[in-house]
């Protein structure tokens, strides 16, 4: 870490030791809330999570800017609203200002994804956690996948297996992924979780890892209004629209899907492919009232958020998802999808198309597993139930 770094990482916990005294008599007289989650808010997972928990309070670094959803709070601005200088001064010091603040009012904190709210990446949140723990207040971390995964043991799974994954594809992307120190960071993320969290959820072999203990099932939180009625989309369509709408191309296998498509759509005149990326969230759930077969990732072990929010909306998803891969999915998620690998993929797509009788019924079957396991009621319940236990 830089001298400078250094500087303003000691700034940081010097301004929370004073600003939580400074803040203490004045929180008396506000409302206590019972879960603040953030820092980040991936795939909606920080919103999601805090929808479903009452007296909750959503407290994010920065937006996310494919999303317009409203936060409680947010730590970092434009340049442009306030000036240069100044939203330097609010990213790099108005995290420890607003955790001093909430430590006060909260009675826990649930960690989406592997940011702070201070400049804690070279310990990992250590500093911060015991903070927040020593001060009596329970600690959640939420794992959502490369905050957590290691590409080392990814790579060793993908060896044994004979099978590409995520971890083993990061570092074909970008050679920092394969350095001993970025491997060594997970690590000591991951032991840094491990002593200080109550309770913490990642799904084990999609997201492997260094953690060692116990760990919660990765719950998805999809809000219930979102879950849509029976649809007429399959009652013999004149056309059948296929949807791919990745966050991260290199890492959904999106060259596969394009190419896989291309040879589709020119077999299959009647199949539309619907390729979205950089897009507002809104814009990929009007796709997927429109779609017959939604396209999620192909080097995972579990759905992706899209996947969930595809199957909310009647699509019959393909994925390279399955229980073997992941029991945590339990078992009633066989036959709720299409499972496809890059190898795979145009053979299934193929015979979807060729047997289109059988895609209500998957739609359906998709519906109903990603209902009883992915929405928020659901989602609610079994966090409930982690953290009474915990």
């Amino acid at each position: 870490m830089s001298d400078s770094a250094t500087l303003v990482f000691r700034r940081q916990k010097a301004l929370l030791r004073l600003c939580f005294w400074l803040f203490k008599p004045f929180a008396l007289f506000t409302r206590r809330i019972d879960w603040v989650v953030g820092p980040e808010d991936i795939a909606l997972m920080a919103t999601h999570i805090a929808e479903a928990l009452p007296n909750s309070y959503t407290a994010i670094h920065a937006r996310n800017p494919f999303y317009t959803v409203p936060y409680d709070a947010v730590v970092q601005t434009s340049s442009t609203a306030l000036g240069g200088r100044l939203a330097t001064w609010r990213r790099l010091y108005g995290g420890p200002i607003l955790l001093a603040w909430l430590v006060n009012r909260a009675r826990g904190f649930i960690y989406v994804g592997g940011g702070a709210f201070l400049e804690g990446h070279h310990d990992e949140r250590d500093f911060e956690f015991a903070f927040i723990r020593r001060h009596g207040r329970r600690l959640v971390c939420y794992f959502t996948g490369n905050d957590i995964r290691s590409p080392r043991l990814s790579q060793q799974r993908a060896d044994e297996t004979g099978r590409p994954n995520i971890g083993s594809i990061l570092a074909t992307i970008d050679p920092i992924f394969a350095t001993p120190e970025y491997d060594d960071a997970r690590r000591e993320r991951a032991q840094v979780a491990e002593r200080h969290a109550e309770a913490i959820f990642n799904a084990r072999n999609d997201q492997l890892s260094y953690l060692e203990g116990d760990t919660q099932p990765f719950l998805y939180f999809y809000p219930d209004e979102q879950f849509v009625g029976p649809v007429a989309k399959f009652e013999a369509p004149e056309r059948i629209v296929v949807v791919h709408a990745p966050s991260n191309p290199l890492l959904k296998g999106t060259d596969a899907v394009r190419e896989v498509m291309a040879r589709i759509t020119q077999t299959h005149p009647h199949v539309e492919y619907r390729e979205l990326i950089g897009v507002p969230h809104e814009q990929v759930l009007t796709a997927l009232d429109e779609a017959h077969i939604a396209l999620n990732e192909f080097y995972a072990s579990v759905p992706g958020v899209f996947g969930v929010e595809a199957m909310a909306r009647r699509c019959v998803l393909v994925t390279s998802a399955q229980v073997a891969d992941e029991p945590d999915l339990g078992q009633d998620a066989e036959g709720a999808w299409a499972v496809a690998d890059v190898d795979t993929l145009h053979d299934v797509v193929t015979d979807l198309l060729t047997r289109p009788e059988r895609m209500p019924d998957l739609a359906d079957r998709g519906w109903d597993w990603s209902m009883h396991h992915a929405s928020a009621s659901a989602s609610r319940r079994l966090l409930e139930r982690a953290l009474s236990s915990s």
